[in-house]
């Protein structure tokens, strides 16, 4: 029987889960290849960099018990919850619009990267 060393208490299983964490693709790895694949191989760096900030954040928050302190007081965990929602509600508009603007000027040939056909 292996010791529980920082909350694991059964080590294959750990080791099942992080080999599956790592191997399959998820979120973040599609981001950075479709990135990658559009806009080049530096920008595919710039993404991968941008999401281990991100996940470092994550990280120390976590280490730092941020968790607790939410608990402990949840009128600052429903400020940050509505602002969540509202920057989420933002990008949801704004892809909304872009979407729009390119159906409107899908026909005209005055628009910028329509196509011309003779």
């Amino acid at each position: 029987m292996i010791p529980s060393v920082l909350g694991i208490t059964d080590i294959w299983t750990y080791l099942l889960g992080t080999v599956a964490i790592i191997l399959l693709p998820g979120p973040n790895s599609l981001f950075v290849l479709s990135t990658a694949a559009k806009t080049g191989v530096r920008t595919g760096y710039r993404a991968a960099a941008g999401v281990f900030v991100g996940d470092a954040v994550l990280m120390a928050l976590s280490a730092a018990g941020v968790a607790s302190l939410l608990t402990a007081h949840p009128p600052i965990f429903m400020v940050i919850k509505y602002a969540g929602a509202a920057y989420l509600g933002y990008l949801g508009l704004s892809m909304l619009r872009g979407a729009w603007r390119r159906w409107r000027t899908r026909n005209d040939p005055a628009a910028p990267g329509a196509s011309q056909h003779a």
